[in-house]
């Protein structure tokens, strides 16, 4: 007899899932984001000119070109005015959530409201010359965007998710030009991955939003940063310690934010003083130097092409330094991407000044140390090294320092969540109490209902049920769980397996009934707990069944949950949002 052939399974086909759709409705929200970058750009421009007297976005005001009641009166105006904006975003009783946030616990979920609540004192704040940076206004706005036409066209929850992260994407390559940046920013922090299905409508929406704004208002970049040396190789451990200073900068910039506003709240009961309190540091801080006020892009090509260096680059740092977590910690709303990457051009230029000054030290070119700088400083504080990276590439056009730009960016942010654990956006989480690490998906289970886990109890006994039979009915019960009911028909609770084996392995026969065998106390489980809840108790709580209570009437019991079956089902919907995240289906 032949031997018998084993014939392979036929694998399931798996199908395309890349959306035409998807994509065509990324590249118009990339369209859509190029018009609000340019629209709020433009806006801020002309209001810091009727506010301050100069667009600080655009120059830094000399002395005879700025007047400083002026500043100090608009600055004190901006305070009011976001004080007015916050409160009328409390109208709501509850935080607004930003793309982020989204993105990890609410399934790509953002309203307008979000919009209007994060955005409005955001450009209230930089109109007036708070030093920190629009970057957030537009990103909420694209993401706002995004999420909305996702809902509307009633695209799934993976796909959603997907559209927040191109929106985002464009508003950042559309407000400093550099598509790949943008796309990298979308794919490290709005979305906390990167898989092939995502590249397409990310990619071409930050395209779209940079081509959009070029057709606008030209192809300028917002900073122009010349590198006109050779990298050599003495650059490359330099790149490790202007990677190692900035980690440590980041991270007190950081932590400076928080004691801003720890102070001011112990100072000051009321919000409009702090604020007012952090108008009057910016006021001081902008007589020697008035390039603090605003995002500070206007500083950024001077401190790169050497305009700004030696003892007034010092200054200028220490200035910023104080300026943006005084303004954040004071209570004006912003974000400090542009402000980590002036921070970190003027922080290299003073390692380049200091390093010239010591005798035998190896020669430091003062441009490509700014630039080290300007994306090691931004990946410590934003958490995105590689969109540091390519922003850096995209600006100067030059491969040879972008590689030395990659070991300061990389030193820095391994530094940084090594010491510290966090980026400026998850530092601001935690201290809201909530642990989220980036925009991964971290929602479904808690949005998944145990109901479908509910089972009826395998048996029941009533309360004065004798150990054999108990032990009969738990040897055919098994994790399916043994019910115990009063003679009235209450529940009382789920028998303890191991309070069982306890009494059956006594050699004497003891007057034990199923009331005594019960569990002492159970977790509050009701069919409105989720599976996100229900693990937790699992994973504190050994017992192999738990209980699901009547929420309106503790002594109904609805039904019984298998730990098995909950881990299972937790497994299946982590795989299921893997396989989406990989762009899989079958």
């Amino acid at each position: 007899m032949s031997p018998e052939r084993r014939i392979s399974p036929v694998p399931p086909i798996r199908k395309p899932t890349g959306s035409f759709r998807l994509v065509a409705f990324s590249t118009g929200l990339g369209v859509a984001a190029g018009l609000i970058v340019a629209a709020v750009q433009g806006f801020v421009i002309v209001a810091q000119r009727a506010t301050l007297g100069f667009a600080a976005e655009h120059r830094i005001a000399l002395p005879e070109q700025a007047s400083y009641l002026r500043i100090a009166l608009a600055l004190t105006a901006g305070a009011i005015l976001v004080t007015i904006l916050s409160r009328a975003s409390r109208l709501k009783k509850r935080e607004p959530i930003d793309a982020v946030e989204a993105n990890a616990l609410h399934g790509g979920s953002i309203g307008w409201y979000d919009a209007l609540a994060v955005v409005l004192p955001i450009m209230a704040s930089v109109s007036f010359g708070a030093s920190v940076g629009i970057e957030a206004a537009v990103t909420q706005l694209g993401a706002v965007l995004a999420s909305r036409l996702g809902k509307k066209i009633g695209r799934p929850r993976s796909d959603v998710r997907v559209l927040v992260g191109a929106g985002a994407a464009a508003a950042i390559a559309a407000a400093y030009r550099a598509p790949i940046a943008g796309m990298l920013y979308a794919f490290e922090l709005i979305l906390g991955t990167y898989s092939k299905r995502t590249l397409a409508p990310v990619g071409l929406a930050a395209i779209a939003a940079v081509i959009t704004v070029w057709l606008l208002t030209g192809q300028a970049k917002p900073f122009n940063l010349i590198l006109e040396t050779a990298v050599s190789w003495s650059d490359y451990p330099l790149a490790v310690l202007i990677g190692a200073i900035s980690a440590f900068m980041g991270i007190g910039v950081m932590l400076l934010v928080t004691t801003f506003e720890r102070f001011l709240k112990r100072l000051f009961k009321y919000e409009t003083l702090r604020r007012i309190t952090a108008a009057l540091v910016l006021t001081l801080l902008s007589v020697r130097f008035p390039a603090v006020l605003g995002s500070g892009h206007a500083a950024i090509d001077h401190a790169v092409n050497g305009d700004i260096v030696g003892p007034h680059a010092l200054g200028l740092l220490g200035a910023k330094a104080l300026a943006s977590p005084a303004s954040l910690g004071g209570g004006f709303k912003g974000g400090l991407f542009s402000a980590s990457l002036l921070m970190g051009a003027l922080l290299g230029q003073v390692l380049s000044w200091i390093g010239g000054a010591i005798s035998g030290s190896p020669p430091m070119e003062p441009a490509l140390c700014a630039v080290v700088g300007m994306a090691s400083v931004g990946a410590s504080v934003i958490g995105c090294p590689l969109t540091m990276i390519f922003l850096v590439l995209e600006t100067t056009g030059d491969f040879d320092a972008a590689i030395v730009v990659a070991i300061g960016a990389v030193t820095a942010s391994f530094l940084t969540d090594r010491l510290f654990g966090y980026s400026f956006a998850t530092w601001r989480f935690q201290q809201r109490g909530l642990a989220i690490e980036g925009g991964h998906d971290v929602s479904r289970l808690a949005a998944s209902p145990i109901t479908p886990l509910i089972k009826a109890p395998k048996r029941s006994l009533a309360t004065n049920a004798a150990l054999d039979e108990v032990l009969r009915a738990v040897s055919t019960a098994g994790g399916r769980g043994t019910a115990v009911y009063s003679l009235g028909g209450a529940f009382v609770g789920l028998i303890d397996p191991r309070l069982v084996e306890i009494a059956s392995a006594e050699r004497e026969h003891l007057p034990i009934v199923a009331a005594d065998l019960i569990y002492e106390t159970g977790p509050a489980v009701t069919p409105g707990t989720t599976l996100e809840e229900l693990l937790e108790i699992f994973q504190h709580d050994d017992r192999p069944t738990v209980a699901v209570i009547d929420p309106a009437n503790n002594l109904n019991l609805v039904g019984c949950v298998r730990a098995r079956d909950a881990f299972a089902s937790a497994s299946a919907i982590l795989d299921a949002q893997r396989r989406d995240d990989l762009g899989l289906s079958l």
